[in-house]
């Protein structure tokens, strides 16, 4: 199995298994060729990557499935919650191309990313005042500031997927395989 392969297992295995609607992960800019493949190879599973931050020969790639990020991104309260972060987008593409604009332009992460990774928007709010001195409840996959057991739940699984897909990678099972990609 490639590195590009096995990376795109480890960082993004519960995205492809529907369990997050996308992931963030970065990969060397020697991996074109391989990053190419899989982008044709996942686009037929409604998959698509989109380079959103370039550092000292590498990029950050964020990987998601377009329908589940759509319904995000246009549910009501999340459209009014990025609205009030600036985000003026009519069409899906247009919240994605704010997004990466943000992404390249500091070298800050944008908060609101928590949202685009499917991050439950009352996290996101509570990461965002937390900065201002709030307290989270736990943390996993996110900080967590609002229904903590749910959360932990999720993350379980979360774990439980990821231990899986690094298994069968571990044995030899090649991505295309375990998500049915060939």
């Amino acid at each position: 199995m490639s590195g590009t392969g096995y990376a795109l297992g480890v960082n993004c295995g519960i995205t492809f298994a529907g369990l997050k609607p996308a992931s963030l992960f970065w990969l060397g800019d020697d991996n074109g060729r391989d990053i190419a493949r899989y982008k044709y190879l996942l686009a037929k599973k409604d998959f698509y990557f989109m380079a959103v931050k370039r550092a000292e020969g590498k990029k950050l790639f964020y990987v998601f499935h377009r329908g589940r990020l759509k319904k995000i991104l246009f549910n009501a309260e999340n459209r009014a919650f990025l609205s009030s972060r600036g985000y003026k987008y009519s069409d899906f593409g247009g919240a994605l191309r704010e997004l990466k604009a943000r992404m390249e332009g500091g070298c800050d992460f944008p908060h609101e990313v928590g949202l685009f990774l499917g991050y439950p928007l009352h996290d996101v709010r509570g990461f965002i005042s937390d900065a201002r001195g709030g307290v989270c409840l736990g943390c996993g996959y996110w900080k967590v500031y609002a229904e903590e057991e749910e959360c932990e739940k999720l993350f379980r699984r979360f774990e439980r997927c990821s231990r899986c897909i690094c298994g069968k990678m571990q044995s030899g099972t090649p991505l295309e395989d375990i998500f049915g990609l060939s």
